[in-house]
């Protein structure tokens, strides 16, 4: 069973999935603009022991609505205040796009709290790279009196590989609604972030992952030249891997972390 919950960290409440079990936590970060619900797929189908966590980042989800612009540093800390919250001493972090920006923070403020960090799409970018990614996201999403934002968002979601099946199209669309502020905040603190000096810094067992159709597979070659030690996977599906291929994401990483406990 998944249950749901709240936790109250920074500057109000987290909203937070779980699903109970023995051992060390896995901590699942998501992308923009999903929340903890991207990870329900795998939750359900999980064969290991660990007890599974996915937090909801501030301005998305069920998750309060940060003041002013936080830092990818600062939504880093703010999690890692939920995490305590929890309970969680020590956890494996697995973060997904935006949500592997976070995990690489949290895991660099906490490396004594970190047993693992495992990516689905490490942004190894560099600063001209970034610059270029400024160019196009974040999308104006601001609410319009005619309703035009929602058919903007609907078919944004179609554009990033979020249709595949109906129910997925809806439940992004849903999120991305919901946090079309937070959509704009975290991609202004995603590309100041430094991920290529945070990624060759960590000291942690590293995972890492990402598909031939996600819009992050260019750099993915970098991200394994940079880090050699990490165990790299290719994975079935496009920057919704989470729903489109759970049964090959939930299978490597449970190997991960198997080894981990061995």
């Amino acid at each position: 069973m998944i249950r749901k919950g709240y936790v109250d960290a920074g500057g109000g409440q987290v909203h937070y999935r779980h699903r109970p079990g023995q051992g060390t936590p896995v901590v699942c970060l998501h992308q923009t603009a999903s929340s903890s619900a991207m990870f329900e797929a795998v939750m359900r189908r999980w064969p290991g022991p660990e007890p599974l966590y996915a937090l909801d980042t501030p301005g998305f989800g069920g998750s309060y609505e940060p003041d002013g612009q936080p830092t990818m540093a600062e939504y880093g800390r703010v999690l890692l205040d939920a995490t305590r919250a929890l309970g969680l001493e020590r956890m494996h972090l697995f973060g997904h796009h935006t949500g592997a920006c976070i995990a690489i923070e949290m895991a660099d403020a906490a490396p004594e709290r970190t047993a693992s960090l495992a990516m689905i799409g490490p942004v190894t970018i560099t600063r001209d790279e970034a610059a270029m990614f400024k160019s196009v996201y974040p999308k104006d999403f601001r609410i319009q009196v005619d309703g035009s934002h929602l058919r903007k968002m609907w078919d944004y979601v179609a554009e990033i590989g979020g249709n595949s099946t109906p129910e997925l199209h809806h439940r992004e669309f849903v999120d991305t609604a919901r946090a079309w502020a937070g959509h704009i905040r975290v991609y202004s603190a995603i590309w100041d972030q430094d991920f290529i000096a945070l990624y060759q810094r960590v000291k942690v067992p590293l995972w890492i992952a990402c598909s031939p159709n996600d819009v992050l597979w260019p750099i993915f070659p970098r991200a394994k030249e940079l880090r050699p030690d990490a165990i790299a996977v290719e994975l079935g599906g496009s920057n919704f891997q989470t729903d489109e291929v759970p049964e090959q994401v939930v299978a490597a990483l449970a190997a991960f972390y198997a080894a981990r406990r061995g």
